[in-house]
């Protein structure tokens, strides 16, 4: 650490705590696709999507009262069944 000190510099520990306070929800693949043209707004509600479920869960009509039965229906559909 006495490296960066000499030239000036923080130290990587600092600029990590400092960058993680300032960005909490820094996503790069977000920054990715606001690089390519696409429209923060849309790609940070996509990106957080899914995020925070609630249970009761109601999907189109289905009612998952837990997680365990969320995950348990997601697996047969994805399995096929």
């Amino acid at each position: 650490m006495k490296s960066f000190q000499k030239n000036g510099k923080k130290s990587p520990h600092v600029l990590l705590t400092n960058s993680h306070k300032l960005m909490s929800n820094y996503n790069p693949y977000v920054e990715t696709l606001v690089e390519m043209g696409y429209d923060r707004a849309d790609c940070e509600m996509v990106a957080a999507a899914g995020v925070d479920k609630t249970f009761p869960l109601n999907i189109h009509g289905r009612v998952f009262n837990t997680q365990e039965e969320y995950d348990e229906a997601l697996a047969d559909f994805i399995n096929g069944q």
